[in-house]
């Protein structure tokens, strides 16, 4: 077999290199500007620009034996971007007035004695031409992170931990200058909130949430390391803290339930993990037990005592900031704010129009305009109702079937990748395994935050979802 040379073993070099960079810049520039999900984003058009860019530039660079790994991510964007585009192509007016709530706009086309048009599916074209162009960033972050090599993706991981520092930081700064400070990036926000690189603070405490099982992770592999580095665990822990405590600052619900249940996982991971730390050589391994059992006892004690301390810790946290008299993610929790009984009002109407949309579709980003037309005049207020908050119930209003069937097949495809991946672990097990584990927690949080929130709509979160299913091949 020929050696390789140095001026392949350079090229490689340079290869990982540029890789490394393109993926910094591309998580650097969407965090910045992807932290919005509405349709008038000014942003919006420059992000998708750059996506574009980043995506054949990593096209360009990384060979095709690269995608071989993501090629079925690849194929349901595929189907998801064709279905997208279907919904654009006009159709014959007998056709189109047959589809739900459009016979209402056929009849007024008769009134008016208007000629008789082709309309596609969707009921608002340039709202479902943008929903189209905001797919070229969970696209691009699928090219992006591929490009990686397997054995370097463990840096997505840092990636996503960096982000959630990233808006902790900007949380700070929105903290020290008030609300519609300048470090509010979008005009449409909670700005009484600490939304951070988000205009919502519900999509910023699940990345939070994400970001605690990435640092989780990160302290798992850093202590199955045989040379550790000495402040890597101390930063990465005291992360943590600051990522659950800003979760209970911020005024999400469901923010605080995934919070929690993500530093639970997380501490229990951490403790596990120490079982594979490297021992040093040639230590004399100490008595397990003297004549009258003392360290043994004394081992279990401390066993207890650090198996609950989580649990106490988060419980003191809460009755803290509950009695605060501050306004925060526990009293929100506990005494609610008005808003379940909007969303509880609304279900029906959502429902109805969900039982007449289920077969096409009414096309991707038209909820709020199509909402409009069945809204209940009771419900009627200030405010419009722009999202479902419930993306299980808008993808099949707003995509149809086909989009349902798309998004189920991704679905499954994840679940046996993870069940492979646990099925293949090693014998003994090595602390490999909790990344299985930490994976699946990442997905059923966002699994779970889209039932009562958009939270993949935000195209910086979208890009971290990309990140988790490339680290997941």
């Amino acid at each position: 077999m020929k050696p390789r040379t140095n001026h392949a073993l350079s090229k490689e070099a340079v290869s990982l290199r540029r890789a490394f960079v393109l993926m910094g810049v591309f998580v650097a520039i969407i965090v910045l500007m992807g932290g919005g999900s509405r349709y008038d984003v000014a942003s919006g058009p420059w992000l998708r620009a750059f996506a574009i860019l980043a995506m054949f530039g990593a096209i360009a660079m990384t060979p095709a034996s690269a995608w071989r790994s993501i090629r079925t991510p690849l194929i349901l964007m595929g189907f998801l971007i064709s279905w997208v585009a279907i919904q654009l192509v006009p159709l014959p007016p007998g056709i189109w007035s047959a589809l739900p709530l459009r016979e209402k706009i056929f009849a007024i086309d008769q009134l008016l004695a208007a000629p008789e048009r082709w309309r596609p599916i969707t009921m608002s074209p340039a709202l479902t031409v943008n929903s189209l162009l905001s797919l070229s960033v969970p696209l691009a972050a699928l090219f992006v992170a591929a490009a990686l090599p397997a054995g370097e993706r463990v840096r997505l991981w840092w990636a996503i931990w960096l982000f959630g520092l990233a808006s902790v930081a900007f949380g700070l700064l929105q903290f020290m200058a008030g609300p519609r400070s300048v470090f509010y990036l979008y005009r449409i926000t909670n700005d009484t909130s600490l939304v951070g690189l988000f205009a919502n603070r519900n999509h910023h405490a699940l990345m939070l949430s994400l970001s605690i099982l990435a640092a989780g992770w990160l302290i798992a592999n850093e202590i199955a390391r045989r040379t550790r580095r000495p402040l890597v665990i101390p930063a990465l822990i005291g992360s943590i803290a600051i990522f659950l405590l800003f979760t209970l600052i911020i005024g999400s619900r469901m923010g605080l339930i995934a919070g929690v249940a993500s530093s639970m996982l997380v501490y229990a991971i951490v403790r596990w993990s120490y079982r594979f730390a490297p021992k040093p050589i040639n230590q004399v391994k100490p008595r397990e037990r003297t004549h009258h059992g003392g360290p043994v006892r004394t081992g279990r004690i401390r066993g207890i005592l650090l198996n609950i301390l989580p649990v106490v810790m988060v419980s003191l946290l809460g009755v803290l900031f509950y009695f605060s008299g501050r306004d925060n993610t526990v009293g929100r929790f506990l005494d609610g704010d008005g808003v379940e009984e909007i969303r509880v009002a609304t279900f029906s109407s959502i429902a109805a129009l969900l039982k007449e949309q289920w077969l096409f579709g009414s096309g991707f980003g038209t909820f709020a305009r199509v909402y409009q037309v069945i809204e209940p005049d009771a419900l009627l207020q200030e405010a419009y109702l722009n999202q479902a908050h419930n993306d299980w119930l808008q993808l099949p209003i707003e995509g149809g079937l086909p989009a349902v069937l798309i998004f189920v097949a991704g679905a499954i495809w994840i679940a046996f990748q993870l069940i492979a991946a646990w099925r293949s672990r090693p014998t003994p097990l090595r602390v490999e395994v909790a990344e299985n584990v930490v994976l699946a927690a990442a997905f059923a949080i966002v699994i779970a935050g889209s039932a009562v929130d958009y939270p993949l709509r935000t195209p910086s979160i979208a890009m971290t979802a990309a990140f988790l299913i490339v680290i997941l091949v």
